[in-house]
């Protein structure tokens, strides 16, 4: 079968950002800025973003652009005995879209009910069967796109996708800016409270968070990679990538709490936090029925950019793996997600499923998406500057690029990236 490629640079691009520009940027960011300090949260997770994500995400486009292939293969043929852990990779990302999709249920409820003019409490709606329902819903929207293919589908998704959301998330920041009291919510979000620095939790956290935010480690950028050819700047690619994540992540920011302090409520609301606070804010609000429904839109759009991403990993591997087509490994995929999806979807639901006293979809999200995200990140990245030809790697690096990479810099990766994540699981885990 002949591999599937990007219609355009800027089409690869697109994707990209989309990818990254999510739900982790809209939903996950305040909620987890909100539970770490406001502005305390902004100093590791920009610094960790700058001194990591660079170097995270140039080595996985340089892997999948070099093998033209899945992160399966890719890593069965750097090494054949570790392909065990591209397996592991793909169900991480797997693990983490069964859930995202669950979430991507919640907000194309939420914004059908702001339309229709309903107004349902969060827990209103988690004691009905809507979770299920919206969850089986935004799950044909990912396979009717999947079946599409990677130009006709995920690339004109993306490019409509992204902006349509900048387009959406600026005048929305702008206004929630303007909302007498906001002032106090910019101030939490905008100065840090140094001491708070000193605690490893954050920095931790901060980890977790930019893996989950770039689509580090799931395999989503070498998947991504391995559709591009011709001699595309790597760096020049990841530069616009990151800059456009953090600035959507930051503008999410001055929005979300902006809403949240105009009206007197708290930030630390968990995953929760823009479906059981905001829709209240938005009802208190002048126009807010009108404000709902563009926040919601945007949230929809945002997460569909996502999900096609993590979805991709899945089928790019069964059709390069086991050498199924297209319509076959969507199709697996589409089920596989459906039966896992489901018990994420129950956790938030009249069945109210938990596991150790905690819903479902929390234990999915903590474990796969910071943990597991952080685990699957130190297997990609040690696998590939320990056992893959350094000579290749710089060559995709320095492709078209100004800036000339020196081989000793993947000497220098190979122990300090691993390392750093390493340490900062450790502190996650003892709570230090």
């Amino acid at each position: 079968m002949q591999r599937e490629q990007w219609g355009s640079s800027a089409g690869f691009i697109m994707a990209c950002i989309g990818s990254a520009v999510g739900l982790g940027n809209i939903w996950r960011f305040p909620y987890i800025v909100g539970e770490n300090g406001g502005g305390a949260f902004l100093v590791p997770y920009v610094i960790i973003t700058i001194c990591f994500g660079f170097a995270f995400m140039m080595l996985e486009f340089a892997v999948g652009k070099y093998y033209q292939t899945s992160v399966i293969t890719s890593i069965a043929k750097i090494k054949s005995k570790l392909k065990g852990a591209g397996v592991l990779i793909v169900l991480v990302s797997f693990a983490i879209l069964s859930y995202y999709l669950v979430i991507l249920g919640w907000i194309l409820a939420f914004f059908i009910m702001m339309i229709s003019g309903l107004t349902v409490s969060f827990g209103e709606f988690t004691n009905s069967y809507y979770p299920i329902i919206s969850f089986f819903v935004v799950l044909a929207f990912n396979y009717v796109i999947m079946i599409k293919g990677v130009s006709r589908g995920i690339e004109n998704l993306n490019k409509i996708g992204i902006l349509l959301l900048v387009a959406l998330l600026v005048p929305l920041a702008i206004y929630g800016m303007s909302l007498p009291g906001s002032e106090k919510g910019l101030e939490y979000y905008l100065t840090p409270d140094f001491s708070k620095l000193s605690e490893p939790s954050i920095w931790s956290t901060a980890f977790g968070q930019v893996f989950f935010s770039l689509s580090l480690g799931s395999g989503i950028l070498l998947t991504y990679g391995s559709y591009l050819k011709g001699g595309l700047s790597l760096l020049k690619s990841s530069s616009i990538i990151i800059v456009s994540n953090a600035m959507v992540s930051f503008v999410a920011g001055l929005m979300i709490f902006s809403f949240i302090f105009s009206f007197g409520t708290q930030p630390e609301g968990g995953i929760a936090l823009v479906f059981e606070i905001l829709p209240t804010v938005f009802g208190s609000m002048e126009y807010g029925m009108i404000i709902g429904i563009v926040f919601f839109f945007l949230l929809l759009i945002a997460g569909l950019t996502s999900s096609v991403s993590l979805f991709q990993v899945q089928v790019s591997s069964f059709e390069d793996t086991l050498r199924f087509s297209k319509r076959k490994s969507v199709t697996i995929v589409t089920i596989l997600v459906a039966v896992v999806g489901t018990l994420s979807a129950l956790s938030y639901s009249s069945f109210e499923f938990q596991l150790f006293e905690t819903p479902f979809l929390d234990l999915m999200d903590t474990y796969f998406g910071t943990f597991g995200l952080s685990i699957a990140s130190i297997v990609l990245i040690t696998i590939v500057t320990w056992y893959m030809d350094k000579k290749k790697i710089i060559e995709q690096f320095n492709q078209n690029s100004r800036i000339k990479f020196p081989p000793v810099l993947i000497e220098i990766t190979k122990y300090v990236l691993p390392g750093i994540v390493v340490i900062s699981i450790l502190f996650t885990v003892f709570n230090l």
